[in-house]
């Protein structure tokens, strides 16, 4: 025998020593110490990265919309076409094809929001040890916008107003159109349950798969020793809204 199999019987032989209480004790402070650790030392960067990442994208749709304004600007002054004027045209047109290129590049490492579900679950193909509980889409959000401040008053006029005239809502749902161009961020929470290692291995599967998927938070609560119960919120970043509804 191993030293370290040695080792481990004897330590599973101190632990069968122990009162049921003692054991549930001993059990539930090594899941909590373990959880604590992986949080601070794997998911905790992960996060970081994530919100580096939608930062980064957010100002590279805010260059390409400085550079669409510069493209309009240059091209209402064509009645006086110097050489300085087409050559900042041509220079804002690069690096406009620049801009939409890292852009596209960054979508295309991204899970599409349309295979999310299908994503995810076929992680769990590869474990069969881990029962999924729940997966469940979360609201689309658009990246850098406002929060909404509904107001009920003006919302019930505004509803009256419109059964009574419909037409009064066409120019504000184009305004809304226009105002919701933008990065997209799509989410789902999944709700597992297997031991602490299966659930452990789940993570790090997500994280070596090709295409990415960035992590919004993560719990572990203990049900009953070894099961433990994961809530894992995901999302992935598109310039398209839609979304699929599970």
């Amino acid at each position: 025998m191993s030293a370290l199999s040695a080792r481990w019987a004897e330590w599973a032989g101190k632990f069968a020593a122990l009162t049921r209480r003692e054991r549930a004790i001993v059990s539930a402070a090594l899941v909590f110490g373990g959880g604590f650790l992986i949080y601070n030392f794997a998911i905790d960067p992960f996060l970081q990265k994530a919100r580096k990442a939608a930062t980064a994208e957010l100002a590279a749709r805010n260059e390409l919309a400085q550079h669409d304004a510069l493209l309009a600007m240059l091209k209402a002054q064509n009645a006086d076409p110097d050489a300085a004027n087409r050559s900042r045209l041509a220079q804002a047109r690069q690096e406009l094809a620049a801009a939409s290129e890292r852009l596209a590049r960054f979508e295309a490492g991204m899970v599409p929001p349309a295979r999310m579900q299908a994503f995810l679950q076929a992680l769990l193909a590869k474990n069969r040890a881990i029962e999924l509980l729940a997966l469940k889409t979360l609201p689309v959000t658009l990246i850098g916008a406002p929060a909404a401040a509904p107001n009920s008053t003006t919302a019930a006029g505004a509803s009256a107003q419109s059964a009574t005239d419909p037409a009064r809502d066409k120019p504000a749902q184009g305004s809304a159109a226009v105002a919701a161009e933008g990065i997209y961020q799509h989410g789902i929470e999944i709700t597992l349950a297997g031991s602490y290692n299966d659930l452990l291995g789940y993570l790090a599967e997500l994280e070596r798969m090709p295409q990415r998927v960035m992590w919004n938070s993560v719990s572990l609560k203990v049900e009953k020793y070894p099961r433990n119960v994961m809530v894992l919120r995901v999302y992935t970043l598109s310039l398209d809204p839609d979304w699929l509804v599970v």
